[in-house]
């Protein structure tokens, strides 16, 4: 029987092979090998550099002087048809002036109504008068009445009512 730590010391002790030393292969020749650059370039010579053409930007001619003319039309407003005054809302519309008899988009502004009073007197019974809390509803405009009034006389033409649903007529 022998002992494996024999075997190990034996086998260290033969000579290492070396590796062969290297010899060039006596067929080898210096022609060069075709390649992309030589089969796209074929008249150009090894280790030379070609240059390449540079890109120029060659600008349309300068135009012409024109005999034609651009007229400009102003926008055109299109109105809805003029609806009565008994048919006023909350939004400004197209309506007949009852005092000048002019077609025109009636202005809008907000007053305090029975609406807001009421919304005002309620919070107040049920007891929310903490910091004047009961009077916010005089400030909110979607409780207050519309009043609408003609932008070219002036004059108030009629009163939307919220609570109500109705408009009155400031008529002669």
């Amino acid at each position: 029987m022998t002992n494996k730590k024999d075997n190990i010391a034996s086998s260290t002790s033969d000579p290492v092979d070396s590796p062969p030393p290297y010899t060039p292969l006596p067929s080898q020749s210096r022609e060069v090998v075709p390649n992309e650059s030589t089969r796209l370039y074929p008249d150009v010579p090894k280790n030379s550099y070609s240059t390449i053409p540079t890109p120029t930007y060659n600008p349309p001619n300068p135009p012409q002087q024109s005999s034609v003319t651009a007229y400009y039309q102003p926008d055109t407003v299109v109105l809805s048809p003029a609806v009565s005054i008994f048919d006023l809302r909350a939004q400004p519309a197209v309506t007949c002036c009852p005092y000048c008899n002019q077609i025109v988009l009636s202005k809008t502004s907000f007053k305090i109504g029975s609406a807001n009073l009421l919304s005002s007197l309620g919070l107040f019974i049920i007891g929310v008068t903490m910091w004047g809390c009961c009077l916010i509803p005089l400030c909110i405009t979607d409780l207050k009445d519309c009043i609408h009034s003609c932008p070219s006389c002036g004059r108030n033409m009629a009163r939307y009512s919220r609570i109500e649903g109705r408009v009155y007529s400031y008529g002669e």
